[in-house]
């Protein structure tokens, strides 16, 4: 807890629209005390508490706040579930109050965002326009350009937001920031998308991979290739994703798979959870199980389900979550049961 008890007369101030002189009128003080008091400069004093918890209709307690970083992990958590509308307005009320307090929080800006995700376009734009503040003050993290694709780059969001916005944005910090990787794979995708091919091919040269990463060019350039019209250039230079690259491996299976080279996709898939050091992702064994049971091919749709959850219990500790029970649902539905 923390002993911010000036912070938490501000916050709950400036919620309800209340001035200095107003609470330092009720209390018999002078606004200059109040303002100390939010500046951190003094407290009040222990015998005005009860009287300060009254005028705002809180508890004593509400006056000892949370610090800003505990309140801002607790929204983080409550955005990994369902949101109902009591939580959706806790979240907004504890970013708010962040914001207040640092305009420039990254961490507030990106759960802002994340919390409008869901709704209406009015969210969606007060969304993009708080990760547009975010990118400005921290254009390497490659989060804020993740969430600002959401918002308005095409996709899942092409109804509501366009490729084009996306890239006029992005691209001047893609130019200044090429070891973003993940701003350059959404510019790439974006550009490749609007058959920019020049503009996307510039940028896969310039993208700078790292260690783990190395199989982005080679992943890129198949999807111009193909979205050229040369489906075999794009299948040759998918090939060439080494066989230890996990992610590389699994990036190009999905492609495979999209392009009914099931086959191949299956090998991809195999090597990617083979080659990939513990914990191991399931993605790779999920998308195995996905294309076995729609290839009919039961048996081993039930042994990917198996492998997942094996691999949940010895690589995540996880022995009985949604997930495991999932895998549960669907081998017992494959076996007819």
């Amino acid at each position: 807890m923390n002993m911010d008890i000036g912070g938490a007369i501000k916050r709950l101030r400036t919620d309800r629209g209340i001035t200095q002189e107003e609470i330092g009128e009720y209390l018999g003080i002078s606004f200059q005390a109040v303002s100390k008091w939010e500046t951190g400069t003094t407290m009040p004093d222990v015998t005005l508490l009860p009287k300060i918890a009254a005028f705002f209709g809180v508890r004593i307690d509400d006056l000892f706040s949370v610090d800003h970083e505990d309140e801002l992990k607790r929204v983080e958590e409550s955005l990994s579930h369902r949101l109902s509308e009591r939580s959706r307005l806790y979240s907004k009320r504890i970013l708010d109050a962040s914001l207040q307090d640092d305009p420039d929080n990254i961490r507030a800006l990106k759960l802002y965002a994340r919390l409008n995700l869901s709704g209406a376009n009015d969210d969606l734009l007060e969304a993009g326009r708080m990760l547009e503040r975010a990118m400005k003050r921290s254009p390497l993290d490659e989060e804020i350009f993740e969430l600002y694709f959401q918002v308005r780059g095409g996709g899942v969001y092409k109804a509501r937001s366009d490729d084009d916005w996306f890239i006029r944005v992005c691209e001047p910090y893609a130019e200044k920031y090429p070891q973003n990787l993940g701003l350059m794979a959404h510019l790439i995708e974006a550009m490749i998308r609007q058959r920019y091919f020049e503009k996307a091919e510039e940028y896969i040269r310039l993208m700078q991979p790292d260690s783990g990463r190395e199989y982005l060019r080679k992943v890129y350039l198949g999807d111009l290739a193909l979205a050229k019209g040369d489906a075999d250039r794009a299948k040759a230079i998918w090939n060439t994703v080494s066989e230890d690259d996990s992610m590389g491996q699994y990036e190009a299976g999905e492609r495979f798979n999209r392009l009914n080279e099931y086959d191949r996709a299956i090998r991809c898939f195999q090597n990617a959870f083979q080659s990939a050091a513990p914990p191991r992702p399931l993605d790779p064994v999920f998308s195995l199980a996905f294309l076995y049971t729609k290839l009919g091919r039961n048996a081993e749709a039930v042994r990917a389900w198996q492998l997942i959850i094996s691999t949940l219990a010895s690589d995540h500790n996880d022995y009985d979550s949604e997930t495991v029970e999932w895998a549960h649902r669907e081998i017992r539905k494959l076996q007819g049961k």
